[in-house]
């Protein structure tokens, strides 16, 4: 959902054609940096209570597709939060009912996670951290698995970077979907406005999250997430952004080393009340 709509606001907004030197350094970025935009396929639950409601939560199990940035070789990946875990987006916000104004409980449970590498392979990783004022998740790919053996991974360089000013040249770089081969996509736009409380944004169309964005001088300037909604009586607006890289760049370095959350253990009462699997199950 989130996707499509951001697409939609991009589709929008006024197109800005290259030429000259920016084209050679966007194409430059693009070859450069390409195989470091990754595609994920998440499996999450949420689950979405109302306060004040005494009816029951609502769960749904949900799969779907988010493109994602290598940021170190060792596998490690940044994205969007709102595209991993849904219940970011949800978590606190008031919308109005029948009974009047009431604040959301949300929670999401990432159940499968897989990274998808440009020629396809799909390999198991682990959400290792998230930071919700941010809006960034970490992922860490399974380097020890079956699926990742012999492949390395191209990253981008979160310290090789600068800030931006007010209608700057851009360069976002993103991956296609299934449907479009995942491949590599450019697109050149400005810089249309900056935030600078409570922390600095940049705002830039972009038709891809969890991408980096890169300045005209090849400086990296950030990586595009969903800024939380503000509460807005139950309507939900995306708010696509640039985050600053030397942000990214602290939380990625507590990433390197995060290890994923141990699933819940499995009592013995309860694997005796799972029927037992028959062989190939």
């Amino acid at each position: 959902m989130i996707p499509r709509l951001l697409m939609a606001a991009a589709m929008a907004s006024t197109a800005f054609a290259s030429s000259g030197e920016l084209r050679t350094t966007a194409l430059k970025l693009s070859e450069s940096h390409k195989d470091a935009i990754v595609w994920l396929s998440v499996l999450s639950k949420t689950t979405v209570s109302a306060e004040g409601i005494s009816a029951p939560p609502q769960e749904k199990e949900d799969k779907g597709e988010i493109t994602g940035t290598v940021v170190d070789p060792s596998g490690l990946i940044v994205t969007a939060l709102g595209g991993i875990d849904k219940a970011a987006m949800v978590n606190g916000q008031m919308v109005d009912t029948p009974k009047g104004r009431v604040k959301l409980n949300a929670t999401s449970e990432v159940k499968d996670l897989k990274v998808i590498t440009a020629d396809g392979t799909e390999i198991p990783a682990d959400l290792v951290m998230k930071d919700v004022d941010l809006g960034l998740a970490f992922i860490k790919v399974r380097m020890d698995s079956e699926e990742a053996k012999g492949v390395k991974f191209a990253s981008v360089d979160l310290n090789d970077s600068a800030k931006g000013e007010m209608l700057d040249d851009c360069i976002g770089l993103g991956r296609l979907d299934q449907n479009l081969n995942r491949e590599p996509s450019v697109l050149t736009s400005e810089i249309t406005g900056i935030t600078t409380r409570p922390r600095v944004f940049y705002r830039v169309v972009m038709d891809s999250i969890g991408c980096p964005v890169f300045l005209s001088t090849g400086k990296l300037l950030g990586i595009s997430v969903i800024r939380q909604p503000k509460n807005g009586g139950g309507q939900f607006q995306v708010a696509p952004v640039i985050l600053p890289a030397a942000d990214v760049a602290k939380v990625a370095a507590q990433a390197k080393d995060a290890k994923p959350e141990a699933k819940p253990a499995v009592t013995e009462e309860k694997k005796a009340d799972e029927p037992a699997k028959k062989d190939g199950e």
